[in-house]
């Protein structure tokens, strides 16, 4: 029996984490000098606390959702759009870049028709004239474009095979215009196997009528002469002047054999449509489409063997949920069920877009359940935090709380774009410990009280940055640590490094109160070292 997590909830299960990035403070917060072994578990996620060195707050800017990179390549088969198939990561779009395209930027094209899964030759190219933004290219391949992304946008957020949705791009969760879709596409399932359609051309030889007669002459004579043979197909009629078409229900049909013309009276005005003329004009098979929508119409594509291989959708309707679609029997000289003949019926299947039709809700289009957080260290944030040792996790953080010196929350609109998690203490006895070495308090039964590691050594201020200093110590009053002002720090031998005086001029605490906030996620790697022209860009591409 199978068990299905539909795109929506995916889809639904992002936009609410997305929707809680954006409403609170997340920080991307990098910890631990030396490699941690990260795992799903409360101590793990402790101990990645208690050595926080740094942190950015992310901007709700930088958050997107994300869907798979599928650069278009030529020869590549793309996946067309079907409304009966699961296209969760299928390549049914593709990305047309700046060397494919001369626009400068990335394009996003859905794919509607893959023209029987042939390669790619030739990539869509954009044109905002292009009123449906839908484009059949040279190879049979017909896309819908969706988006754009600028080269600066993709460059800045693209990450581990993902490129992001464009934020003005999208409704986050719009709301449906009607209760249903267009029709994408009716495809031809036996499309090598039905057999015995026939279409005619010509040209119109004067004016139609009010009354439905137009009077047209055949560009050859394979055009049958049996009076009524053509009643029930459909007039496909093209201007020369101005490229309209219509399509219209033949009633009657008529050959003179004297003038070679031949006489259709159609279902509708051809002068109120527009009908020119010069007009030229198609006799084909009749599509007719049924369904809960309306508006839907189609003409065959003939090849020369009379197989009809695809359809053209000249209207795609609205509002469908449920439709059929069949070719309607030609009158004359086509029987399926006559064993001396060959005639075999074209089978079809209309695809439903999304509701609303493609690119009304690229969030559930797209099958879209990843979404990317960014964030980077600026020269200007580099001279706020540490730039020297290295740090071997990183994590990401949900509401951090902060306090100023006077103990007092710092209110969300007011908390750090980045802080640094050390503590600064200047001493003149810097000197008597080094990079990564240790120092303690002791209290007077000679139990250590407070114990840190020294992340760097300031030489021109004489000030020791201290990290890792959190343990099972007791906590001061109105402190998230405990270090003690009143003693003195000593080193490994046991050595005393006084703070210098006045004491509460040099000691700097963090503002980030320790081990607040909740991980949402953190990844340790092999330890990354700082200098001061360390400039980090963070990428976090996830999953729901």
């Amino acid at each position: 029996m199978a068990e299905i997590l539909t795109t929506k909830f995916k889809s639904d299960t992002t936009r609410l984490f997305i929707e809680d990035i954006k409403s609170n403070d997340f920080y991307i917060m990098c910890s631990s000098i030396e490699r941690l072994d990260a795992e799903n578990s409360r101590f793990s996620e402790n101990e990645f606390k208690e050595k926080i060195l740094f942190g950015k707050k992310v901007d709700s800017d930088d958050v997107h959702f994300m869907i798979k990179y599928y650069p278009w390549q030529r020869d590549q088969v793309y996946t067309q759009y079907d409304d009966a198939i699961d296209l969760e990561d299928q390549n049914f779009y593709a990305v047309v870049g700046p060397t494919n395209n001369d626009t400068g930027d990335y394009r996003i094209f859905k794919c509607l028709y893959n023209n029987d899964g042939a390669p790619v030759q030739a990539p869509p190219a954009w044109n905002a004239n292009t009123d449906s933004q839908i484009y059949q290219t040279a190879d049979g391949y017909l896309w819908k474009y969706i988006y754009d992304l600028s080269d600066l946008h993709f460059e800045a957020y693209n990450a581990l095979g993902f490129i992001p949705i464009r934020s003005s791009a999208f409704v986050v969760d719009p709301v449906a215009n009607t209760t249903g879709g267009e029709v994408s596409d009716i495809f031809v399932t036996n499309l090598d196997d039905n057999l015995g359609y026939t279409k005619v051309e010509g040209a119109l030889d004067q004016a139609p009528t009010t009354s439905g007669v137009m009077i047209g002459r055949p560009d050859d004579d394979d055009i049958s002469q049996i009076f009524y043979y053509y009643y029930g197909q459909t007039l496909y009629v093209t201007n020369n002047d101005n490229a309209v078409t219509n399509l219209f229900d033949i009633e009657y049909y008529s050959y003179n054999t004297a003038t070679g013309l031949v006489e259709f009276r159609v279902d509708r005005d051809p002068v109120a449509a527009g009908v020119s003329a010069n007009a030229r004009w198609q006799i084909l098979p009749k599509i007719k489409i049924e369904g809960d929508g309306t508006g839907a119409s189609a003409i065959p594509v003939i090849d020369n063997l009379g197989r009809i291989r695809s359809t053209t959708l000249l209207n795609r309707g609205s509002s469908y949920n449920n439709i059929v679609a069949r070719v309607v029997d030609p009158l004359y000289d086509f029987d399926p069920g006559d064993p001396t003949r060959t005639d075999t019926r074209a089978d079809l299947r209309p695809i439903l877009s999304p509701i609303d039709g493609h690119a009304h809700d690229l969030i559930d289009e797209f099958h879209c359940h990843h979404f990317g957080v960014y964030a980077y260290i600026t020269g200007e944030d580099n001279l706020l935090i540490g730039a020297n040792n290295e740090y071997s996790t990183i994590g990401l953080v949900k509401n951090p709380e902060f306090r100023d010196s006077d103990w007092n929350v710092i209110p969300s609109a007011n908390t750090p774009v980045v802080f640094d998690n050390r503590i600064a203490v200047t001493t003149d006895d810097y000197d008597k410990t080094e990079v990564n070495g240790t120092v303690q308090q002791l209290n007077s039964d000679n139990e250590v009280v407070f114990q840190a590691t020294v992340h760097d050594i300031d030489y021109s201020s004489n000030t020791l940055f201290l990290a890792e200093y959190m343990g099972p110590y007791q906590n001061l009053a109105n402190s998230s640590n405990s270090l003690d002002l009143t003693l003195n720090l000593r080193n490994e031998t046991g050595q005393l490094m006084r703070i210098n005086t006045p004491i509460a001029n040099n000691v700097v605490e963090p503002t980030y109160v320790q081990r607040s906030g909740r991980i949402y996620f953190f990844e340790d790697f092999f330890p990354l070292p700082r200098t001061e022209n360390s400039r980090e860009e963070f990428k976090f591409v996830m999953e729901f």
